[in-house]
């Protein structure tokens, strides 16, 4: 679990979308913050833009039409400061605070599911693993069986057909071990990239597995879950976000009042400088904007309504996955008990079949059955034992345990 969040890249692209929210945030405040630019301007030939410039007199030969090159130098400055707008950056600031808790929610949960994932794909590999060493002793008992099949033919004890019998088991066998060990690279590679490593650093993995269920009651997870989900929680910060977009484009209908600030330098490069200035106070009132305002408070409305349903979807779907998860673990536990007594069952089977074929009573189609039947319920176990943990991995994260 360390490994996987300490190096999941999902988990840094989502750290870094977090750190984007956040400094939406700044630029959603800039607008309530002052606005100071600054201009320079250097104009040569016979005429000049007068309409944007105040060309002081003793210029005139520049703007004249008497043909004379000349030059001329124009250093402005310029302020604005928002006083009122009804709302609509305030309503932005808080858009983009909300979303920003949303993101960190995104965070939350994509750390949520690498945990989910990494837990999966090492019990993934842990069964995988076991699998080969059940594949490993089966293959072992049939190259004895084998081995002693040819030695009572030799004899003459028993028939032909109890070494062709006996080898084709193992024949059956090495495939078995074949798939096994090609399931323990496929396992090592889906642990690889739930661990977030480019290659596996580990000379063996272990772990001691409890095959007892932890006890759980589902009316407590049920409300866990629901106080603490990230995405049910990203919702409620959706919401909030939605709402401050409908304050923000409602602020559109009303007019927007700022001030502002000149100080204009200009003259003869180097020479004659003269300085002018104002200060304003301005109204911008929207007339006719195309109904765009109407569309917007239409838009971010119908948005709301689509996060609040959305709302009991995720109850929903969450009050599911936990009830799922809670009997996937009961089933687990059940399978296991019932596996590890068929596990018995089947050894006893085999051990008694053995014993019967080397006392030349039983047949070797009973003793191959009861092999198989044995190597069947020792996998029939490993994987009831590990479904058993996937399943508590997985009520964790319907639960929102948090890492």
């Amino acid at each position: 679990m360390a490994t996987a969040l300490a190096n999941h890249p999902a988990i840094q692209e989502f750290k870094s979308r977090s750190q984007a929210a956040r400094a939406q945030i700044g630029v959603s405040r800039a607008n309530l913050l002052p606005k100071v630019t600054h201009t320079s301007s250097y104009y040569y030939g016979t005429s000049v833009p007068t309409s944007s410039l105040a060309v002081p007199s003793g210029f005139g030969q520049f703007a004249g039409t008497r043909g004379q090159i000349n030059d001329f130098t124009v250093h402005q400055f310029q302020g604005n400061q928002l006083l009122y707008d009804f709302g609509k950056t305030l309503g932005q600031v808080g858009q983009s605070k909300a979303l920003f808790e949303a993101a960190k929610m995104d965070l939350q949960n994509i750390r949520q599911q690498v945990v989910l994932d990494a837990k999966t794909a090492f019990y993934g590999y842990l069964a995988a693993e076991r699998a080969v060493r059940v594949s490993e002793e089966n293959l072992r008992l049939n190259e004895d069986l084998v081995r002693q099949a040819k030695g009572f033919y030799e004899v003459g004890v028993r028939a032909r057909i109890d070494v062709t019998t006996a080898e084709a088991n193992l024949y059956t066998a090495q495939a078995d071990l074949i798939t096994a060990r090609n399931n323990l690279q496929i396992a090592q590679v889906s642990l690889m990239t739930a661990l977030g490593l480019k290659s596996w650093p580990y000379a063996g993995l272990s772990y001691q597995v409890e095959t007892r269920p932890k006890a759980i009651n589902l009316n407590e997870a049920k409300e866990k879950a629901l106080s603490d989900r990230p995405d049910l929680a990203r919702n409620r910060y959706q919401q909030e976000a939605d709402k401050q977009a409908i304050r923000a484009a409602r602020a559109g209908y009303y007019p927007t009042l700022y001030a502002q600030g000149l100080q204009n330098t200009q003259g003869k490069p180097y020479g004659d400088m003269r300085g002018t200035w104002s200060l304003s106070l301005n109204a911008s009132v929207p007339l006719f904007e195309g109904l765009a305002t109407r569309y917007s408070v239409q838009q971010a409305k119908e948005n709301l309504r689509a996060t609040e349903a959305n709302a009991e979807v995720l109850r929903q779907d969450i009050n599911k996955q936990v009830e799922q998860s809670y009997l996937n673990i009961r089933a687990a536990a059940e399978r296991i008990r019932a596996a590890a007594k068929g596990q018995e069952a089947a050894r006893e089977n085999w051990d008694l079949a053995r014993g019967r074929y080397n006392a030349g009573v039983g047949s070797i189609i009973e003793v191959t059955d009861a092999q198989v039947k044995y190597f069947n319920a020792e996998l029939t176990y490993i994987r009831a034992v590990y479904d058993l943990k996937v399943a508590e991995a997985q009520l964790e994260k319907a639960m929102g345990v948090a890492y």
